[in-house]
């Protein structure tokens, strides 16, 4: 078939199956995980091998689409954080909950490939409406109140996403993101402002840890898994080709991974934690064009892991209203024992992966990243991987704390247990889909071996053990008050406003 029909109907293909999932919802949603698998299968042969599809939609003068090395990683990892959802979440659902991650995909599709600023403001702007209904699912006050709030300051950074490629246009008189070299720096900057509040970065990524945690862990999986990437794809486009954003980018990443990771540091709460864990880690992920979807891929399935596997009982506190009950009481069924251990398992490799342990997929994108930077900031992005550390170190030992104390370990371990666990495993289909993302995160650390040298395997694992002692350091230190305050304002004041403010910082401050 003609790429030039090939290509635009598998962009729309799973828009299309989530309306018609609408209609047929049990009749679709198998199809819907086959599709998945497809794409993720498609993508996953086609990152790195510098195969690149260039297409025009509606003929000459259409928009133009670019799918190549900067969209593979992120197709893959959002296809792969889809089906984890999926797989583990299905009896979860809401009415029309992956009708709505189907068209979120298309969105995410269409904003990894496109080169086009108008049909990146589109799909930027569909992808807010679905992460609103995925927010909001949880039909509790809070989550409605960040709903709101997500969707609110979402447009009013689209707003100025959508000043900044007009003001562009009368310069160049296009909407190419190649173009933009001939556009006045305000427009970029403008345009950046826009696209660091999607993806989630500090500052304007300070709406990250409130979401995070108050949504449903079906709905913070699909948020840090795919929805945070949708605005690192043209960022890294664009840092390709203007040397003063990827200057830029430079300056903003390694600020957002430092003190976000700080203040992940002394987050009492697993979600925010992980909240300004993405925003760190997305930081990082800006710092090199050539691997920040790599990066980005690579986080956002563990991220979504994480999310999958955390402990309901950080969640269960945060709404005590009637209209929560039924979730609350969905969400805290009692698993099998050795479910809950392999959860655990699965918890701790997939942190160990985001601090960059040998072995495991983050070892080989920290890696990547690291050797794509200039000496000055690979200083601080140690800096920021021994915090990563140590806030991994205490989710870790909060995860393990809290399965010793509820569970019964000794059930699970037991040898006379052995043969009714095997066939527990067997039996469920979640712990297959566990075990295939354990195996899944240690067969990736194996695509690039040239980079286990002895001096990497060495900092890595020394980095590890220094997260440790510095959370042992740090757990004593009542941080409440210092903690507390700020996120009692962020809650109170709000996400739009506070965007608003950040973006206008960004503009009288950094100037690009």
């Amino acid at each position: 078939m003609d790429s030039q029909i090939l290509l635009p109907a598998l962009i729309f293909l799973p828009a299309a199956l989530g309306f018609l999932g609408c209609v047929l919802p049990r009749i679709v949603f198998p199809v819907s995980v086959a599709m998945l698998l497809a794409y993720a299968f498609l993508s996953q042969n086609l990152i790195g091998s510098g195969v690149s599809y260039v297409f025009t939609l509606v003929g000459e003068g259409g928009i133009q689409f670019s799918i190549d090395l900067y969209t593979f990683p992120l197709v893959f990892g959002s296809s792969i954080t889809l089906l984890i959802c999926f797989g583990l979440f299905y009896r979860r659902f809401s009415h029309y909950f992956y009708q709505v991650c189907l068209v979120l995909f298309t969105a995410l599709l269409i904003a990894f490939s496109t080169v086009d600023l108008v049909s990146m403001f589109i799909a930027l702007e569909l992808v807010g409406f679905a992460a609103f209904l995925l927010i909001a699912d949880r039909s509790d006050k809070k989550s409605l109140f960040h709903a709101f709030q997500y969707l609110i300051g979402g447009g009013l950074a689209m707003l100025i996403y959508l000043i900044g490629v007009v003001q562009a246009f009368t310069y160049t008189g296009s909407f190419l993101l190649t173009d933009l070299v001939r556009a006045p720096e305000t427009a970029l900057c403008l345009i950046v402002a826009g696209l660091l509040t999607k993806s989630g970065v500090f500052l304007c990524g300070l709406w990250v840890p409130n979401i995070y945690s108050h949504a449903n862990c079906q709905s913070s999986a699909v948020l840090s898994g795919c929805v945070t990437c949708a605005g690192i794809a043209p960022i890294a486009r664009m840092s390709q080709i203007l040397i003063p954003i990827g200057d830029s980018m430079v300056v903003i990443g390694v600020v957002s991974a430092v003190v976000a990771a700080i203040y992940a540091v002394f987050e009492r709460e697993s979600g925010r934690a992980l909240g300004w864990s993405s925003v760190s880690q997305l930081g990082i992920a800006i710092l090199s064009p050539t691997y920040a979807c790599a990066y980005a891929m690579q986080h956002g399935i563990c991220k979504a892991l994480l999310f999958s596997t955390l402990h309901t009982k950080d969640r269960s506190k945060l709404s005590d209203d009637s209209v929560s009950h039924l979730h609350n009481q969905l969400e805290n069924v009692p698993s099998l024992p050795v479910e809950e251990f392999i959860r655990v398992i699965v918890f701790v490799v997939a942190s160990l992966s985001i601090m960059g342990f040998p072995y495991l997929s983050g070892f080989i994108t920290k890696n990547w990243v690291k050797t794509d930077l200039p000496y000055e900031a690979k200083i601080i992005y140690t800096t920021a991987a021994l915090l990563t550390s140590t806030v991994y170190a205490r989710l870790i030992f909060d995860r393990v704390s809290n399965f010793i104390d509820h569970q019964q370990p000794q059930t699970v371990l037991a040898l006379r247990r052995i043969s009714l666990n095997i066939i527990d495993v067997l039996s469920t289909p979640r712990l297959w889909i566990l075990l295939v993302s354990i195996i899944s995160l240690i067969y990736f650390s194996f695509v690039d071996t040239t980079l286990y040298s002895t001096p990497s395997i060495r900092s890595a694992i020394v980095s590890a053990i220094l997260g440790g002692i510095l959370f042992i350091s740090v757990v004593g230190i009542q941080a409440d008050e210092f903690v507390k305050p700020i996120t009692r304002t962020l809650d109170l004041v709000g996400a739009p406003f506070l965007v608003a403010a950040l973006l206008l910082a960004n503009l009288l401050y950094l100037k690009i």
